[in-house]
């Protein structure tokens, strides 16, 4: 019986240490660091979304994201596909707009409390490897 409580005594520190990490993980992003992964990453980044001139991700370039009860959020191209990044509150928020507004938000990658909308597989691989 003392090995039974013991096992599962190191299975549950082992989950709440798990969880913990994560949750850090989370709490380490910003949006300072998905623009700088998305300008660092050798795509062709640009954006004057209307005529993809400009370099780079510009902060100053916002979406509607008070539509999806976002905080913040920056909008921009990878060639001529568009990219857009919502920053939410708290993962709870983000994770609380995607069941809101699942019909269009249900495909979206999560991570953290920050949320991404577009068709492109690159910007989701870019997005993803933020850590």
């Amino acid at each position: 019986m003392k090995k039974f409580w013991s096992g599962l005594f190191i299975v549950c520190l082992m989950l709440v240490f798990a969880s913990c990490s994560s949750s850090k993980e989370a709490d380490n992003l910003s949006m300072d660091k998905f623009i700088e992964a998305f300008n660092n990453s050798g795509e062709d980044i640009n954006h004057d979304v209307d005529s993809g001139v400009e370099k780079g991700v510009d902060k100053e370039k916002k979406p509607m994201y008070e539509m999806i009860d976002a905080k913040d959020g920056v909008i921009f191209n990878i060639g001529n596909k568009t990219v857009k990044i919502y920053e939410y509150e708290s993962n709870a928020k983000a994770k609380k707009a995607v069941e809101k507004y699942d019909s269009i938000m249900e495909d979206w990658p999560v991570k953290g409390n920050f949320v991404l909308e577009t068709n492109n597989e690159k910007a989701e691989e870019i997005f993803n490897s933020v850590k």
